[in-house]
């Protein structure tokens, strides 16, 4: 009997690889025939698994485009008859909702809803509801499961319409390998104290946000240094341009990193983790990276920062878009150290307790086992 047949559908390879081989490994474990379509760029060529190359740009929103790419999901699963689709992010989601099918089990993998809930237009509210609604009606009406990285994604799934419960699961994010992060003691308290921020380098981030709380407290005289991980996302339409860039840059206090290899190297550099989300997260890894390392976080009050980060207890949740009530915050934890260290080891020890990428394995599992082969 051959084994059951299992394709992971993403965009990109790359985002795979940083958040899902976990899921990976568990599938070949459970004894399914797996396979990841993708647009190749060769990060998965060791992943032990069967690649399929796919036309998707990141960059195509337009409903031409759409349809083009969908069709190109309706052959590949023509083609491939798999059994399960495990199908990651929003716009694959969108893209299978075009497609159809074919005869599959679907795992709607929702990572969060980006563009759709950090940008509060007519236009994108129009999208979403239409968008939550269609999901609604896949997932209730046929072979699926949804997982959500946050409650607020359910919610605006059901849009009053409750999803029976064995239909939708609590996914702890991609979760981490926590052994692979060092709880180590932050750098001596004596000036400067560094907030970290790592994030692509795109509005809903906040990273600007940071930027002007950080020059409040230096202008109070505070010597505070941000530093800021991460790259410029060219294909995103909500990327940095080049003069906020140099305005970063111009600050104060601020080094923009880049892209940084060692993550852990980075968080063990500074005292504070930051995270100011205008909003369209699901349960950001940065977070869990930060929280890892025995980092106390601030963060704003959205979905998915707000679900992980305990206020008082992890660390410190504010109001999204408020300069002033980051700073605030920034203040009181750059203050005392004692809060720091306490709330750092409270939060690697959330982590440790729910985050892991075993825990996002296992949710994954009990998902391709309640749709069966």
């Amino acid at each position: 009997m051959s084994a059951p047949k299992l394709l992971f559908l993403g965009t990109e390879d790359w985002f795979v690889r940083s958040h899902f081989m976990p899921l990976l490994r568990r599938a070949k474990a459970e004894g399914y025939d797996v396979s990841v379509a993708a647009r190749l760029s060769g990060v998965l060529d060791d992943a032990g698994v069967r690649l399929i190359d796919m036309p998707f740009e990141r960059g195509s929103i337009g409903p031409i485009d759409l349809w083009r790419e969908a069709a190109s999901v309706r052959l590949l699963l023509s083609k491939e008859r798999p059994d399960i689709v495990h199908i990651v992010a929003l716009k694959p989601i969108v893209l299978s909702l075009f497609a159809g099918a074919h005869g599959a089990a679907r795992v709607f993998a929702l990572t969060g809803r980006g563009y759709l809930a950090a940008r509060g237009t007519p236009w994108t509210g129009l999208v979403s509801r239409l968008l939550a609604h269609w999901l609604r009606a896949a997932v209730t009406q046929a072979r699926a499961i949804l997982l959500v990285e946050n409650s607020a994604d359910r919610l605006w799934v059901e849009g009053g319409n409750p999803v029976p419960d064995d239909r939708v699961m609590l996914m702890p994010g991609a979760g981490i390998d926590i052994d692979a992060f060092v709880a180590a003691r932050a750098p001596p308290s004596a000036a400067p104290l560094v907030v970290g921020v790592a994030a692509r380098l795109i509005r809903s981030k906040g990273i600007d946000l940071a930027v002007d709380a950080v020059q409040l407290l230096r202008a109070e005289g505070r010597d505070l240094e941000l530093r800021i991980a991460g790259a410029v996302d060219a294909d995103n339409p909500e990327g940095a341009s080049e003069a906020e860039l140099a305005r970063w840059r111009a600050a104060p206090g601020v080094t923009l990193l880049g892209h940084v290899d060692d993550i852990n190297a980075f968080w063990v550099s500074t005292h504070i983790a930051c995270l100011p989300s205008r909003g369209g997260e699901g349960l950001p890894r940065a977070l869990l990276e930060a929280g890892a390392c025995g980092r106390p976080i601030v963060t704003t009050d959205v979905p998915g920062c707000a679900d992980f980060v305990v206020h008082g207890q992890t660390g410190i949740v504010v109001q999204r878009e408020n300069v002033a009530a980051l700073a605030d915050a920034l203040r009181a934890l750059a203050a005392d150290a004692g809060a720091r260290s306490r709330m750092g080891q409270a939060a690697r020890a959330r982590v440790a307790a729910t985050y892991t990428e075993a825990h996002a394995a296992e949710c994954a599992a009990r998902a391709w086992r309640r749709l069966g082969p």
